[in-house]
């Protein structure tokens, strides 16, 4: 199992998945030029697609899905919630044979992967996380969602590598020139992850298991890399961890990272 984050942030998000010989996407927030150009930049083309991951309905999320499933014919995997919410000209042109509604107490299961869906906290209609497992090894993938109930730990715990939103400093944050009105939806628990927020939760649910945690979804007006990873220093610190012993890298709008495998 490997995986390319493309691209994460308000502005389009899509994340390739492969395992074996099937290639997945988890959410399509950008265009499929745009995904065809930062594979290309990676020596890789994307010549096929068995499955699209939507974790909710927002257009930086779903915003490349029609071509993409015209083109490639995947199951498009989708809570009912996230469904009823799609924007009406996606949901209204969506071949209905190829959607497979995911639900939180039913892990989807083929012959190669174990696809669990993790319920999230945002203003969204039901929105979702994921948990990949592939022969013993698992990816995490949780963005846009505002707090994570530690009853349901457990579902995030000891993954080997997480793909994790860490949204902005609230500090960035409150002096920005964003309004009230927005400020308070990302502060708000049906918003998003602050650094610090995230940092303890992942302190909090990664095991021996995990090598690498990759910090998404970063604000471009409300958050740097620099800051993201300055907070989860000092988190990993004061909850008695070393930092240095993970791999903690953020993910990019606009340009790929590197290939990651599990």
């Amino acid at each position: 199992m490997r995986y390319l984050v493309l691209a994460s942030g308000s502005r389009g998000n899509c994340t390739l998945l492969e395992i074996e010989d099937r290639v997945y996407l988890i959410d399509c927030g950008i265009t499929m030029r745009q995904i065809q150009s930062r594979l290309e930049q990676k020596n890789a083309k994307l010549t096929r697609l068995d499955g699209i991951f939507l974790t909710h309905e927002h257009g930086d999320h779903v915003g490349g899905l029609l071509p993409l499933v015209n083109k490639f014919k995947p199951t498009v995997h989708l809570t009912e919630g996230t469904y009823r919410n799609l924007p009406k000209p996606i949901r209204e042109n969506l071949d209905e044979t190829l959607l497979r509604f995911v639900r939180f107490e039913e892990p989807y299961v083929n012959d190669i992967v174990v696809v669990k869906a993790i319920q999230a906290y945002h203003d969204a209609l039901e929105p979702c996380g994921y948990r990949f497992v592939h022969r013993g090894k698992s990816l995490v993938y949780l963005t846009d969602t505002g707090y994570f109930p530690t009853a349901k730990y457990g579902e995030l715990a000891n993954a080997d590598h997480y793909i994790i939103e860490s949204n902005h400093d609230p500090d960035l944050l409150l002096d920005s020139d964003r309004t009230w009105q927005l400020k308070r939806r990302i502060l708000d628990d049906q918003g998003h992850l602050s650094n610090e927020d995230s940092a303890f939760l992942i302190t909090n649910v990664l095991g021996e298991a995990t090598k690498k945690i990759v910090l998404a979804h970063l604000s471009q007006e409300c958050n740097t890399e620099s800051h993201a990873l300055h907070t989860y220093h000092q988190v990993f610190l004061k909850q008695g961890m070393i930092f240095e012993d993970y791999a903690i890298v953020c993910a990019k709008q606009d340009e790929p990272l590197d290939w990651e495998e599990l």
